[in-house]
């Protein structure tokens, strides 16, 4: 087999002669207790849509373990909560801010007069989209699309964003947008429902009509562009939804992406997490970690996955179960990669949580071995073995951890037959 050397950041190829490590060794029977430092080796990220009492110590945690944090800016420009106890928890963190690029929420219309949400959505009235049957469009359930193609549109809803980012004590470091795709995504029934988005009003809906399609495309583009006028190019700018995971043009305007359901999106085909550590993919993690702007603490290439828990039956004859933690399989993806691991709560929700397990690995000492299926990466005080299996959840995947020459992490796997 072709043994090659990753260098992450660069897509560099090269052969060597070297043993490599084996996945399965060393093969301590029992786990060492990494300590309590928390790891910097790669950056963590966390979502939280529902931020709960900032005076809270254990939510406050959770919060402020991350180094890049996204939450709802109605939260805090709705509310008396403040950012900054967030920021004095941990003065290095970014703090970005949740905006949707083209969707209302249907309950924002009872919200109380004057607040942000209640703006956004009156602002919002005059652009409606309407489907090719004249009903109002929807791509998610609660909510309606609006015009965002048109830019007095994007202009209204900017001017919003803007007063309440200069004005409020409460100031985000970016925006996280949701989301930019190559075309409209609207779940079937919905669609059967209402008849198709037609966003330039021709009668032709938007998926045969490629007009409109690239005028869709170009209006996210704007998006970012009038942002970065109004905002400066400091502000962070992360871009949720497919098309900056595929085309590395429009990843570079902006800092980072936001990989949803990492890997089912991005990555079709093949099993996708053996498309991600593919080299030879166009759009693998090492390849991507070179598309977005570096300005601003990027690129963040934030890695979620959607199934945050689940299990895993063993062999015959005893199929034992084995509880896995998708965060886990992303920050083992993240240290080979450069990446940014997010994490969850248990509940699979948009909540922070914190890793059961800290690692305390330094910094990396320099790019992956692949002697494919085992990738190896040596860190300042550790490394992580990881051998590919099936390429797809729940087991795509062995991962160990070494701190020095001790196991301190492992996938809960029962050893390869």
């Amino acid at each position: 087999m072709k043994r090659i050397v990753m260098a992450t950041g660069l897509l560099v190829l090269c052969l060597v002669t070297s043993a490599c490590y084996n996945a399965m060794s060393p093969n301590e029977v029992s786990l060492a207790d990494p300590g309590a430092v928390l790891d910097r080796s790669i950056p963590i990220a966390a979502l939280d849509y529902v931020v709960g009492d900032l005076h809270d110590p254990a939510e406050m945690a959770k919060l402020a373990r991350a180094d890049l944090l996204v939450l709802s800016a109605w939260q805090f420009w709705e509310s008396n909560k403040e950012l900054d106890l967030i920021r004095q928890a941990n003065p290095d963190i970014k703090i970005v801010a949740y905006f949707s690029v083209k969707a209302i929420q249907d309950q924002w219309a009872t919200a109380h007069e004057g607040n942000y949400t209640w703006r956004l959505y009156h602002t919002a009235q005059p652009f409606l989209v309407h489907t090719t049957t004249g009903d109002t469009a929807s791509d998610w359930y609660g909510s309606t699309l609006y015009n965002f193609t048109d830019p007095a549109a994007r202009a209204a809803m900017l001017d919003i964003f803007q007063e309440y980012q200069t004005t409020s004590t409460n100031r985000f470091d970016g925006v996280f947008w949701d989301y930019f795709s190559p075309t409209l995504w609207v779940p079937q029934d919905i669609r059967a429902e209402t008849g198709d988005a037609d966003f330039d009003g021709d009668g032709i809906g938007h998926w045969d009509d490629p007009d409109e399609i690239d005028l869709f495309l170009r209006s996210q583009e704007a998006w970012i562009d009038e942002m970065r006028a109004r905002m400066g190019e400091d502000f962070i700018q992360i871009a949720n939804g497919v098309r900056a995971l595929v085309d590395s043009t429009f990843a570079a305007k902006v800092d980072g992406m936001f990989y949803e359901d990492f890997p089912a999106q991005g990555f079709y085909g093949r099993p996708p997490f053996e498309m991600a550590l593919d080299p030879a993919v166009f759009n693998n993690l090492w390849a991507a970690h070179n598309w977005p702007r570096t300005r601003n603490g990027g690129p963040w290439l934030i890695l979620s996955h959607m199934r945050s828990g689940g299990v895993f039956f063993g062999p015959a004859p005893d199929y034992t179960p084995y509880q896995i933690d998708a965060d886990d399989l992303t920050r083992a993806v993240a240290l080979l990669t450069d990446a940014t691991a997010i994490t969850y709560d248990d509940s699979g929700e948009r909540s922070a949580g914190i890793p059961a397990k800290e690692y305390n690995l330094g910094a990396p000492l320099g790019g992956v071995t692949i002697d494919y299926p085992v990738y190896t990466r040596e860190f300042e005080r550790g490394r992580i073995v990881l051998t590919m299996r099936t390429g797809d959840y729940p087991r795509p995947f062995d991962f160990e951890v070494y701190q020095g020459d001790q196991l301190i992490d492992r996938s809960p796997y029962p050893a390869a037959e």
